[in-house]
């Protein structure tokens, strides 16, 4: 059972990795009975809550494509494993399919942030630092905990860490429950992490206030969006324009310098609230590179790259051509090489939308759908290792932007500053401003489309969909534009299942199996 094995794996040997300036150090495995002695040893601990998350968590690139795959925004670009049947919602009660299978995971994140919490009261060191580390460590419980709720509600919540097989019966919480045990984490870290600006170069990958402050605002951001409850939405804006006013954070100038395609000195940038490091060596490189979208090993593109998931055809057809984010984010165009001679050009694939995602294409493409510049790795070294080094941003400030943009909105319509917030965002983008006097409803259709154009691919926009209970309307419309233009992937697919704001994953049946405490979530029916 994977909860068990996971459980153990963190009580009874730690692994820990230094992450600081990727300079990658081996792996060290310790005993929890002869460790947590001081505060170096405490400290080491934490960076292996970090390496948690970096690894099981965001680092897992079914996560983001098993749930983007569900939206209008992303796209089977392969049938292996049937995934085209993902794109029109396809057995979704089916416990033992695990659609999403980080549950095991984050709880090994938890189990490491509560063994640093727990081990670390009695270590004499100093308080503040302390405070701090405890801090971090409940800003990475309460981000995973955040990504929990959401996907399957109300959660169990251990006490404290587990170090055996006893213990295990945990029964879940209520959403309010769970979403108030999130919420007093993050205000902890508010008040016990440094700014991004205090910490030293080699700590600026770390959680800040600037993040924590960032993740509340979204969590109430979503809890008004569920609710409906407009003192969510006011908390929302004041955390958000808390992070706006610090002058901590600025967007990039150039859209493409987010990118460790284009720029590979991008990481912990003006723009990254919070990020994970990735390095070039063995469970620390970034996994993400297998949803990239292209079929293809080509020495100058770096690492080797899957087509099991990319960017929807009708997504990248929204787009402005001057948009400078379709350029940015996509992978259209590229030359296969000889081996060993890359200047020797072979052939020139190019992705062309009138093939419908029938591959390969008119001009050679390899996959039904565009490529994802996103956090790929194209330099030498990822070639030659397969071990791609770019990094993910958790929260970068164009979301911070766009998260007041809502809320405001929410509260007293698209107020002047409300549209500046947008407005930076398409400026940014070499987009014109949004055109004024939009209603309510027209400035929150806008702040949703422009969320489309700048995060697809990132992990946040099925969230979106959820929190503005857009996702069976578009859904449908998605599918039945592909239906009805033949696009591959929907030939013979009609939508199976229309999903409504409320809807919740299964929890995995094994998991199941191994907390008797657990009850799993009813059956969801189609809303229509």
């Amino acid at each position: 059972m994977k909860l068990i094995k996971y459980i153990i794996l963190s009580c009874t040997v730690l692994i820990f990795s230094q992450c600081t300036d990727l300079t990658e150090e081996p792996y060290t495995f310790l005993s929890p009975s002869n460790y947590y002695n001081n505060g170096e040893e405490l400290g080491r601990a934490l960076v292996g809550v970090y390496d948690g998350y970096q690894r099981e968590f965001n680092g897992y690139y079914k996560y983001i494509m098993y749930l983007e795959v569900r939206t209008e925004f992303g796209s089977p670009a392969y049938a292996k494993d049937n995934m085209h049947l993902w794109n029109v919602w396809n057995d979704v009660n089916n416990a033992d399919k695990m659609v999403i299978t980080n549950w095991d995971d984050a709880y090994d994140i938890i189990n490491r942030a509560n063994l640093v919490i727990g081990r670390g009261a009695d270590v004499e060191m100093d308080e503040s630092l302390k405070a701090r580390f405890f801090a971090e460590a409940r800003f990475l419980r309460a981000a995973t905990y955040f990504n929990l709720v959401r996907l399957y509600g109300g959660l169990p919540i251990p006490d404290s860490f587990t170090e055996g097989l006893e213990g295990l019966e945990i029964p879940r919480k209520s959403v309010d429950e769970t979403y108030t045990y999130i919420i007093k984490d993050l205000e902890y870290a508010i008040e016990n992490l440094p700014k991004k600006s205090e910490y030293d170069a080699n700590d600026i990958w770390r959680a800040s206030k600037g993040a924590a402050q960032s993740l509340l605002g979204d969590v109430y951001l979503t809890r008004g969006g569920m609710t409906g409850d407009e003192t969510y939405f006011q908390k929302a804006k004041d955390y958000t324009e808390a992070v706006m006013q610090s002058a901590e954070y600025a967007l990039e100038p150039d859209f493409k310098d987010l990118w460790y395609w284009w720029n590979t000195n991008n990481k912990n940038g003006m723009e990254s609230v919070f990020e994970i490091q990735y390095g070039g060596v063995d469970k620390e490189y970034n996994n993400t590179h297998t949803m990239f979208g292209v079929n293809i090993t080509e020495y100058t593109l770096g690492c080797y790259m899957y087509r099991r998931f990319g960017p929807s055809i009708s997504h990248y057809l929204s787009y402005s051509d001057t948009d400078a984010r379709k350029e940015g984010s996509f992978l259209t165009r590229f030359n296969t090489t000889e081996k060993g001679n890359p200047s020797h050009i072979l052939d020139t694939l190019v992705f062309v939308p009138e093939d419908k995602g029938f591959y390969p294409g008119s001009k050679g493409w390899k996959t039904a759908s565009p490529g994802n510049l996103k956090f790929y790795d194209r330099t030498p070294e990822s070639a030659t290792l397969k071990k791609p080094q770019a990094t993910s941003y958790v929260i970068r400030y164009a979301d911070v932007l766009l998260n007041y943009a809502e809320a405001e909105n929410e509260l007293n319509g698209p107020t002047a500053s409300a549209y500046k917030a947008v407005n930076d965002v398409r400026n940014r983008a070499d987009l014109d401003d949004l055109p004024a006097n939009l209603t309510k409803e027209q400035f929150a259709d806008s702040i949703y489309r422009e969320r489309g154009w700048e995060f697809v691919g990132e992990g946040l926009l099925y969230f979106d969909e959820l929190r503005t209970d857009r996702i069976g309307e578009n859904v449908k419309k998605h599918v039945k534009w592909g239906n009805d233009e033949g696009i591959y992937m929907y030939v013979d697919a009609p939508l199976e299942f229309v999903p409504s704001k409320d809807f919740l994953f299964k929890i995995p049946q094994y998991d199941l199996d191994s907390n008797p405490a657990l009850v799993q979530n009813p059956d969801n029916v189609s809303a229509e």
